[in-house]
């Protein structure tokens, strides 16, 4: 009897094992392969703007894993071990670059396995010849925010994909051209629709909207530095305060997924109140339940833009 038990016990030992290997082997495969495996492209975006370039363009030909959870703030994130391994696996990464994401320098140094393609996008619409901010040597990373350089974007998406499932060319192209479409007319609106303001100051929270105002000829005062982690000192603050009176700014903008204090603060001191200009580095979980997007969140910030800068139409 001892003895059948134990050989039970070895054939249950060796079949979990077998079990457990073939599995393994099985999601290396799937990752390491996954176009030729089920038809879809293994994509893993660093945060929402890419995702969002990403599944537009690739429909249903592709299976994206977006890094930065909802309501999460990009600047501070950090891989899991369980990252690492969807990385490794996957087809593609597409990351922002310069500088916005931390955590890239210590894959880089950490990991052996990459995936079959990687796209830095600042350094992509560098040799794209986009018209990027630099500043001491350091792009400015929010390029996203201007729509005719999220048009450049998608043509690096676009290509990527191209590049791994050439046959689904046709379908990657149309998709694109509707999302080019998509941005001119978002463009034109918001070029024509804070042409008539009389105000041509803000006041924001974090240093994101510059290729925003400079696209539409608005001067941006930021409270904070590139990340919002960067605080502004008791003189910064009484600055701006100055800064606001003098220019007759009544809205103090501020994000959903950082905390409002300082735009607040300031808001109280001028006497005025705080509406929300959205960066669209992350979406909140109560936007991802009600189907919002880039677009659509970025028509709410020409909605907010409007009525902060006094405009007529």
């Amino acid at each position: 009897m001892i003895k059948i038990t134990s050989n039970r016990s070895l054939i249950i030992v060796v079949t979990l094992v077998v079990i457990l290997l073939g599995s393994t082997l099985l999601y290396m495969a799937r990752g390491k392969n996954t176009f030729e495996q089920n038809g879809r492209i293994h994509v893993v975006t660093s945060f929402y703007p890419l995702s969002y370039l990403v599944n537009a363009i690739g429909g249903n030909l592709v299976l994206v894993s977006n890094l930065v959870p909802a309501g999460v703030e990009p600047h501070d994130f950090e891989l899991s071990p369980r990252d690492f391994v969807d990385i490794g696996n996957a087809d593609l990464l597409v990351y922002n670059g310069a500088a916005l994401e931390p955590w890239v320098k210590k894959w880089e140094d950490s990991s052996s396995v990459r995936p079959k393609q990687v796209i830095d996008m600042a350094k992509m619409l560098t040799e794209r010849t986009a018209p990027l901010a630099v500043r001491d040597g350091v792009i400015d990373p929010h390029f996203w925010l201007n729509p005719m350089i999220m048009k450049t974007e998608a043509l690096v998406v676009r290509d990527a994909l191209i590049a791994l499932a050439p046959d689904q060319k046709d379908i990657f192209d149309q998709n694109t051209a509707r999302i080019m479409t998509e941005l001119d007319a978002l463009d034109q609106r918001f070029h024509s629709e804070l042409s008539q303001c009389s105000l041509r100051d803000i006041v924001v929270l974090h240093e994101a909207f510059n290729y925003l105002g400079r696209q539409y000829g608005i001067t941006v005062t930021s409270i904070e530095g590139i990340s919002p982690d960067e605080e502004p000192s008791p003189k910064d603050l009484a600055n701006i305060v100055t800064l606001a009176q003098d220019r007759g700014v009544k809205a103090i903008f501020f994000e959903t997924v950082a905390s409002p204090k300082f735009s607040e603060l300031i808001a109280r001191e001028i006497g005025g109140t705080t509406l929300v200009l959205n960066p669209l580095e992350s979406l909140t979980p109560d936007e991802v339940q009600s189907g919002e997007d880039y677009v659509s969140i970025m028509e709410t910030n020409l909605i907010n833009l409007k009525q902060a800068m006094s405009c007529n139409n």
